[in-house]
């Protein structure tokens, strides 16, 4: 059995491990887009931070003054009041931390379902991103209110004397219907992307690390079925069960904050960076699509422009074989600077959903201009 100082180095150790990739995560987009570019998922990553830094120093307190785990109807009368009175304020605490426990996990997915709803724009994907983000705001609330339900009236959670009974103390039902509801929606989370691998023209050994980041959340899984089981058969220690807790937290937290950690390690960001793209660079659409803008950190600047090329060279924005359309920003909609639209080609594959979110910079037009097939036989002559 663990022993409180053992479950506090790993505790402190893993929070700061945890810190240390959110913390990476939030650098990586602020040198992309900078602070006024940031989107839903990087106010989740920040919310993510707030409740595993209030869950950790509730643990910490719940070991100051104990809990009434352990304790039975005998056991309990025999209690001084004064262990009465610390054992009331330990098991406030547990609340509270249960309450912590479910913020924490289900704002970290939220982190990565908005990091897919910017990917996905413009994909019918991003319609089975929505309904998912709605069937998880749902497992939340089930979580939520099953917390306030399973113990009534509320006060009965931190009563210590007369014993309230075990589904008060042990809240053994919690260690079995939060693996559920967060199972159901880390099953729903990976199958947004997962079906672009299959569509998209990249070379296989991409297609093999997108895959490992985007089917990642198995892991997940992993982590809390090791913490149900572990949990559930050692309910009179409750050490275990924030041992366990602590890793299931690491492991969601590098799950999801992986792939925008990912453009950090790419060429573009570092050796390209305010540099500019010509259209000889053919990777947003099919067909051919060029790209003129540069890359830069200041989200006011979010625009794209696609030029999209027919067959033959001939390259036109609103004649010939292609055709554009308007993207939402992805900055933060309706704040003063931000450009709320985005253009790309109307015929861009699926393709575009992979390299574009893999750079993720604030990408801005420096110019567009449109040659037509007449200009181009004179410029050539």
């Amino acid at each position: 059995m663990p022993t409180q100082e053992d479950v506090n180095i790993e505790s402190y150790t893993e929070y700061a491990l945890g810190m240390t990739i959110f913390l990476t995560r939030i650098f990586t987009r602020v040198m992309l887009v900078g602070f006024r570019g940031m989107y839903w998922d990087d106010l989740f990553t920040v919310i993510a931070i707030a409740f595993w830094t209030t869950d950790l120093v509730i643990l910490q307190y719940i070991g100051v003054y104990g809990s009434s785990v352990g304790q039975t109807f005998e056991s309990a009368e025999l209690l001084t009041d004064a262990q009465v009175e610390s054992f009331r304020i330990g098991d406030k605490l547990t609340f509270a931390s249960w309450n912590c426990y479910i913020c924490l996990i289900w704002s970290m997915k939220a982190v990565v379902l908005f990091y897919y709803d910017r990917m996905t724009m413009n994909l019918w994907q991003n319609k089975l991103a929505k309904w998912i983000r709605a069937g998880t705001l749902l497992t939340f609330t089930i979580a939520f209110l099953f917390q306030y339900c399973l113990c009534t009236p509320i006060e009965r959670a931190w009563q210590v004397k007369p014993y309230p009974g075990d589904s008060c103390v042990f809240r053994r039902e919690n260690y079995i219907l939060y693996p559920i509801l967060s199972i159901i929606s880390d099953l729903g989370i990976m199958a947004i992307p997962l079906p672009l691998l299959w569509q998209v023209k990249i070379p296989l050994s991409r297609k093999l690390i997108l895959g490992f980041l985007f089917s990642s959340g198995i892991f997940i899984i992993i982590a809390t079925l090791l913490r149900t089981v572990y949990s559930l058969r050692s309910l009179l220690d409750l050490l275990v069960a924030t041992q366990w807790a602590t890793r299931e937290y690491l492991v969601t937290a590098f799950v999801v904050s992986a792939p925008a950690i990912k453009p950090l390690f790419s060429r573009r960001l570092w050796g390209l960076k305010g540099s500019t793209r010509t259209g000889s660079d053919d990777r947003y659409g099919s067909g051919g699509s060029g790209l003129r803008s540069g890359k830069g950190s200041k989200a006011h600047s979010h625009s794209v422009v696609v030029e999209s090329q027919a067959n033959g060279g001939n390259s036109g924005s609103s004649s010939g074989g292609g055709k554009a359309f308007e993207m939402p920003s992805r900055g933060w909609a309706g704040r003063k600077g931000n450009n709320p639209k985005i253009r790309l080609p109307s015929e861009a594959s699926q393709e575009h959903i992979v390299q574009y979110s893999d750079e993720e910079a604030g990408i801005y037009v420096t110019e567009t201009f449109t040659v037509s097939s007449e200009e181009r036989k004179q410029t050539n002559k």
